[in-house]
């Protein structure tokens, strides 16, 4: 019995887009998520015959863009640019995090003491500035879920079609052009995550995307490598796809505003759906 039913929430990021007598979805992802949205997915992605993702999620292509992350010696390290208030808050966070897990785990509590002193330079020292700001985001939101991982394994139960609207070494371009200044300043303000995750968390479970966008505006990746340069990919891989058939496109929900906006453009009929 699925133990996690209850979790689920109600998915309100989804666009139908339509023309000329075809309908297809557009749907916004957390790439982070505290809930599962396994009966959403399921009911947006079966009508279709193709689903499309950012990029590669299959396992070998994620173990790449983390190995390639881990080639870092040449970038400049987090840990000596932050602020020491902010190294020592961070430290204290993930220390608690470290403890958590342990604890949850039941191992033995002499693991801590084996434990680097300054966990925030373990995670970003000789790493690329972008791993090291994932690592330490992901692990300190302990959000179990992602979307697009969740969606792509069910399109693969599904046995549909499953596409890309970029490569691997697209991604990891635009990875690499996050600014460095980005990071840091939103890892020195780490006095602020907690009420900046709860207002992230509101914002997308009601699909308010002005709210979104409004409230996000300080995020690393709300910059011009991961969305003003792809935005316009995107869209465009999506069209293409839509013009053959009706397909369901997933993307970070970033992207919604600049891709709904072109397909307005163009004519589309674009409407907020409910799954």
């Amino acid at each position: 019995m699925d133990l996690l039913w209850w979790k689920e929430k109600r998915l309100r990021t989804v666009w139908r887009v339509k023309k000329d007598g075809r309908t297809s979805f557009l749907v916004g992802t957390a790439h982070f998520s505290p809930y599962p949205f396994k009966k959403s997915l399921t009911r947006i992605i079966k009508p279709f015959t193709t689903v499309l993702f950012e990029g590669p999620l299959d396992q070998e292509s994620m173990a790449r863009v983390v190995e390639y992350g881990r080639r870092g010696e040449d970038f400049p390290s987090l840990d000596d640019a932050l602020e020491p208030g902010a190294v020592k808050e961070l430290n204290r966070q993930l220390s608690l995090r470290l403890k958590a897990s342990v604890t949850s785990a039941g191992s033995d509590f002499d693991i801590l003491y084996r434990t680097p002193s300054n966990l925030l330079k373990s995670l970003t020292q000789g790493v690329r500035p972008w791993l090291g700001f994932f690592s330490i985001w992901s692990t300190l939101l302990n959000w179990k879920y992602s979307m697009d991982v969740e969606a792509y394994k069910i399109a693969q139960k599904l046995k549909k079609r499953i596409e890309y609207l970029e490569t691997i070494e697209d991604q990891l371009s635009a990875l690499d052009g996050i600014p460095f200044e980005r990071i840091v300043n939103f890892l020195n303000r780490i006095d602020h995550w907690n009420v900046y995750r709860e207002m992230f968390l509101q914002a997308f479970l009601s699909g308010d995307l002005e709210r979104f966008a409004s409230m996000t505006g300080e995020f690393p990746t709300r910059c011009e490598s991961i969305v003003a340069r792809r935005d316009p990919v995107f869209f465009k891989r999506i069209k293409a796809f839509s013009e053959q058939e009706s397909v369901v496109a997933f993307v970070g929900v970033i992207h919604i505003p600049g891709i709904r906006k072109m397909f307005l453009e163009e004519g589309y009929t674009v409407a907020r759906e409910e799954a």
